[in-house]
Formats: C-alpha cells, sequence, structure tokens
C-alpha cells in the first residue's frame, strides 16, 4: 500500500500530498518523529539508541533515534506517539514526552534516497530495565544504553568507543550482552545531532525547563 505524506517548502508552509518514496526520491521535504527515552538508575543517566533491523532498506544494522518514524498525510507531530508503540511496546501519553522543536535532517544516502526533513525531536524519561521492551522485529534488532557522560565523551570527541548494556533479539530469543559504540556506528549525520541529544538528555535529567535542539 502506497503511503501519502504531506510535504513542505523550505519554509514549513505545507504544499501537498505525494507518496513516500516519490519524495525520497525527488528530495522533497516532509515531517518526521524522532523520540529519545532517557532514563536514571545506579545513580547516572543514560540514553537509549536502536538498533535497526537487518532487512532495513536504508542504514540496516546501524544505531539510530530510540524511536522514529514518518507523520502521514493530515497527521501532528505527536500522532508519532504510535512509533513508541508499534517500534518499542511503549504506550505514553504526549504529555510525558517534553518538545525540543524541529531539527531540519538533510542528507542524501544510498539507493537514490534524499532525506529533507522537518524532524519534530521529543525526549522520554523511562526507567524500565532495556530487556523490558517489546521489540518489532521488521523494524527494530536491539537496543543499546549508552551512559550519557559516555555518550557526551564519545561525540565531543574525546574517546573513539564506549561501552553500552545491549539487548538484541533474534530469531525470537533475546540476549542482554555488553557492545562497543564508536560514531561509525550510527547513521552519518552532517550536523552534531548526537552531541546535542546527550547535553539535552543531562539538562532534562537535571531538571532544566527551557531545552530546544
Amino acid at each position: 500500500m502506497t503511503e501519502l505524506i504531506d510535504i513542505f517548502n523550505a519554509n514549513h508552509e505545507r504544499i501537498g500530498v505525494c507518496d513516500q518514496a516519490s519524495v525520497h526520491r525527488q528530495g522533497l521535504w516532509h515531517q518526521t518523529f524522532h523520540c529519545w527515552i532517557v532514563s536514571c538508575h545506579d545513580d547516572a543517566g543514560y540514553l537509549l539508541l536502536q538498533l535497526r533491523s537487518a532487512t532495513k532498506k536504508d542504514h540496516p544494522n546501524t544505531l539510530d533515534v530510540t524511536a522514529a518514524g514518518h507523520l502521514a498525510a493530515g497527521e501532528q507531530a505527536l500522532d508519532g506517539l504510535r512509533e513508541l508503540e508499534e517500534e518499542l511496546g511503549v504506550s505514553t501519553a504526549g504529555s510525558n514526552l517534553r518538545y525540543l522543536g524541529i531539527k531540519h535532517d538533510i542528507m542524501d544516502g544510498r539507493h537514490g534516497i534524499r532525506n529533507r526533513e522537518f524532524a519534530h525531536v521529543y525526549i522520554l524519561r523511562d526507567d524500565r530495565p532495556i530487556e523490558k521492551y517489546r521489540l518489532q522485529a521488521e523494524e527494530v534488532s536491539g537496543l543499546v544504553e549508552v551512559s550519557i557522560e559516555d555518550g557526551l565523551a564519545l561525540f565531543a570527541g574525546e574517546v573513539d568507543s564506549v561501552a553500552g548494556k545491549a539487548v538484541r533479539v533474534k530469531d525470537g530469543v533475546s540476549r542482554t550482552y555488553e557492545q562497543a559504540v564508536m560514531t561509525d556506528n550510527l547513521i552519518p549525520r552532517v550536523d552534531s545531532y548526537y552531541l546535542k541529544i546527550f547535553i539535552l538528555a543531562k539538562l532534562y535529567l537535571a531538571g532544566y525547563r527551557y531545552l530546544s535542539i
């Protein structure tokens, strides 16, 4: 089934509707939902990264936003909550998410995919253990939990890799292990998005009121 999504000009003014494949082929501006999950345990803060499924056409087996997806035609930003439910089994009210604003996500990838996205970015606190998430096998192969302090050091270029607690599901079987995380393990982006998210995650857990991407 063809998925229709709203398209926009560079000023974030809606100009019509188009199918998703054509949007990425032509590099048309459209909207997406990003939600980063943070937690606090053992006197430290953590941020959760999603391991994309090996069957994904673009960037398989790559770490990315905890939960993300396209907004369909006519949808508003918080309609993206369904991505949390579908990909991770997280059911929550929109009021529990902190809105960080819009990120302009621009990249020309492989397979002729051209991304021009207005990404609505949110942050959510969920302290459940990493192995308690219910992962959608078609989209998500696993999760990696990285301490905020380690993430800051990694994306500031102070270290080459950090260790994270990981869970991976294969053939219906879940296993937990330690995984080394390097910047090359994540979807490449032209800006310092990942560093900004770790900074915001630290401020969010510290109770800062005014946060923006």
